[in-house]
């Protein structure tokens, strides 16, 4: 696995307050992170420079997450992506259909999504 500072997230949420907290702790692990607070800007970023691991809140104005799911899986390489929400078990289901490769409930510690940050690189990209 290489070092987390030549590892790009893309982190999309909508709550300013929890986006500056999760990105300064990703940032403090050594991730290179760009942040978005909707999934019109979020899109955007990720055409410019994909990731090498989205983490994105369902949650989102202009496009939402299960839109920019979509959108990610139908790209050449789509990157892993954990999800963070507020669903209950019934919408937690529609999102197993996307093939996440994590998934965090609000409310969660910022150092959860950093263990599932270091999870899924460890097991989506062994090379890294």
């Amino acid at each position: 696995m290489s070092k987390p500072e030549s590892t790009r997230i893309l982190l999309i949420e909508d709550e300013p307050g929890l986006l500056e907290v999760l990105a300064l702790n990703l940032r403090a692990a050594g991730y290179q992170v760009d942040t978005a607070r909707d999934g019109l800007e979020a899109w955007q970023l990720y055409e410019a420079a994909p990731p090498d691991v989205m983490v994105l809140d369902l949650g989102l104005p202009t496009i939402s997450g299960f839109r920019l799911l979509e959108l990610v899986r139908d790209t050449l390489a789509p990157p892993p992506v954990i999800v963070i929400t507020c669903l209950d078990f019934e919408e937690a289901q529609e999102v197993a259909r996307y093939g996440v490769a994590g998934f965090i409930t609000k409310p969660f510690e910022p150092k959860s999504l950093l263990r599932q940050v270091e999870y899924v690189l460890a097991r989506c990209h062994p090379a890294h």
